[in-house]
């Protein structure tokens, strides 16, 4: 019989332990330095007869049964059994998304008798754990205490609640829509979801602050009229987000807006306030942090989206929570893509970034502070959607 060691498992250290982690059953086993060097053995098909022959008596007495419960247990694989097929299809299945893909979808995957507490029992323990743990803040504040940001313009009616009349902002108008650009928010959803583009051409027309302000307070900010955190430290946003922990902080690079300078900057949405991280980078720089992808450069703002790992933790201490991250990114880019065509912008998102140069230049803590994406805003250049590719 020829076996070896199934390609669905890992080894990873855990406090001075060797753990040989089975992902797709979800078990895990202490590797000794004997079953490393068995499980070496056959890294790739051997015959156990041969492998035997190479030990006494005694030693073969004692390794066969263990090599039995390592094929019952699925850590060994026979040669032509249908759990071999079974490996062959997954191998085939993942090919293009590598060993570290696989291990993650199938290590946060759910079985049948996946336990979950009833909504009861984890109010209960979440105000256990917030006794002893005081959630994280649900918002991020990066200046120092005392010092002021940089101001936006206050966020129009189309949002806030209050009479401001957004039409001083100059905006110009919507199609279809009377009284100015800035009634973004009177524009059908219907219209929106069918004007909705990716844009990869942009125009050097500067963006006004008052669109780019009323843009930051809908992806970060509380929705209007919402009472504020609760005891678990949720806010209400424009995004869903899983239990309601928004995890993602929006950052920015600012390229060309009215009455902004350029630079780095976090977006405190407690204050409405821009808080300046540092000196602007050339567009060279900012196509080189994103892949290559030389539209990125072109656009007059780049949104960089982060998600604070500890808040979501708190509450789903499970590696599933990670994939709730990038479901939140998804929902988070659809409303910036929706808010920006309301208000006339061309915008992307894009993935295929370097996130050591953005992790630097944010002064980011990598790991607890994970770089998500980047949305790229600006006017539309004719025929900038680039094929309406989206």
């Amino acid at each position: 019989m020829r076996l070896k060691v199934a390609e669905h498992t890992s080894v990873h250290l855990a406090e001075g332990r060797v753990v040989l982690d089975d992902y797709l059953r979800h078990r895990q086993f202490e590797l000794t330095a004997p079953l490393a060097r068995l499980c070496w053995e056959f890294r790739s098909f051997a015959e156990t007869d041969e492998v035997l022959a190479e030990l006494d008596v005694e030693e073969r007495e004692v390794v066969w049964p263990v090599l039995r419960r390592l094929l019952d247990a699925g850590v060994l694989v026979a040669e032509g059994t249908p759990e071999h097929r079974a490996e062959q299809r997954l191998l085939a299945a993942w090919r293009n998304g590598g060993p570290a893909a696989r291990h993650y979808h199938y290590a946060t995957r759910t079985f049948r008798d996946t336990p979950y507490a009833d909504a009861d029992d984890q109010d209960r323990a979440l105000a256990a754990t917030a006794a002893a743990d005081p959630p994280p803040p649900p918002l991020t504040r990066r200046r120092e205490e005392g010092t002021a940001g940089v101001p936006l313009p206050p966020v129009s009616d189309q949002w806030a609640d209050g009479p401001d009349a957004p039409d001083a902002h100059g905006l110009p108008a919507a199609p279809g829509v009377a009284g100015g650009g800035a009634r973004w928010g009177e524009r059908s959803l219907r219209d929106v979801l069918l004007a909705r583009r990716t844009t990869r051409r942009f125009h050097s027309r500067p963006v006004e602050a008052a669109r780019l302000g009323d843009l930051l307070a809908v992806l970060a900010g509380p929705v209007p009229g919402r009472p504020g955190p609760d005891q678990d430290g949720n806010l209400f946003k424009a995004s869903p987000s899983a239990g309601a922990r928004h995890p993602i902080e929006v950052y920015l690079h600012v390229v060309s807006v009215v009455g902004l300078e350029p630079g780095w900057y976090h977006y405190d949405a407690a204050d409405h306030v821009l808080e300046p991280l540092g000196p602007p980078w050339s567009a060279g720089e900012v196509v080189e942090a994103s892949g290559g992808q030389e539209w990125v450069g072109e656009a007059a703002v780049q949104l960089c989206h982060v998600a604070t790992l500890e808040r979501i933790w708190w509450k789903y201490d499970t590696a599933r929570a990670y994939r709730m991250v990038q479901v939140d990114m998804g929902h988070l880019s659809q409303t910036a893509y929706l808010v920006a065509t309301a208000m006339e912008l061309g915008v992307a998102f894009t993935a295929a970034l370097r996130d050591e140069s953005l992790e630097s230049v944010l002064g980011l803590d990598r790991d607890r502070e994970i770089v998500l994406g980047l949305t790229a805003l600006g006017w539309p250049a004719d025929g900038g959607t680039g094929g309406l590719r989206s």
